[in-house]
């Protein structure tokens, strides 16, 4: 007969390891849902709110991209354009970065203000870029995702202040 601890090891390994399981498991969904999606990638995504004072203060138009989650090729965008450090780098040098997520599909209706961008920058389609000096002033606007290259072209041609 063996004695009892022996066979209470296997009993208490069994739910250390299925208690570390589900910590981990737990910890890989709070942190991918406290992710912001306009904090994905190289793009350092600011704040509509903040986008017109920045825009002033660092001389800089503002890049806002019109995106939606369902949009297949606002994905690849994500990936291809602003997953390149090249790419992302003319961003942040040279605008103040905005993501506008439309959630019409989604939730009925947009906030306000993304309804109002929508309108003042006649978004048909996605994703779209708009570049926009302090103003609001459109300086260049692209609808769809052409790829890489012209993305890079659009950002590098498109007028600044």
């Amino acid at each position: 007969m063996r004695p009892a601890w022996r066979s209470k090891i296997p009993a208490v390994l069994f739910w250390i390891v299925v208690v570390a399981v589900l910590v981990r498991v737990g910890t890989g969904v709070l942190h991918r849902s406290s992710a912001r999606p306009d904090q994905v990638g190289l793009v350092k995504w600011q704040d509509l709110e903040k986008a017109a004072a920045s825009s002033l203060r660092e001389s800089k138009p503002v890049m806002y991209e019109f995106t939606a989650a369902w949009c297949g090729p606002c994905h690849r965008l994500e990936q291809e354009g602003w997953g390149d450090s090249a790419i992302a780098g003319i961003v942040n040098r040279s605008y103040v970065p905005v993501r506008i997520v439309d959630r019409e599909r989604e939730d009925g209706r947009n906030p306000g203000p993304i309804e109002d961008l929508e309108r003042k920058y006649s978004v048909s389609a996605f994703p779209t870029i708009v570049i926009a000096a302090s103003d609001g002033k459109v300086l260049g606007k692209v609808e769809g995702y052409g790829g890489p290259d012209r993305l890079r072209r659009f950002l590098e041609e498109s007028p600044r202040k």
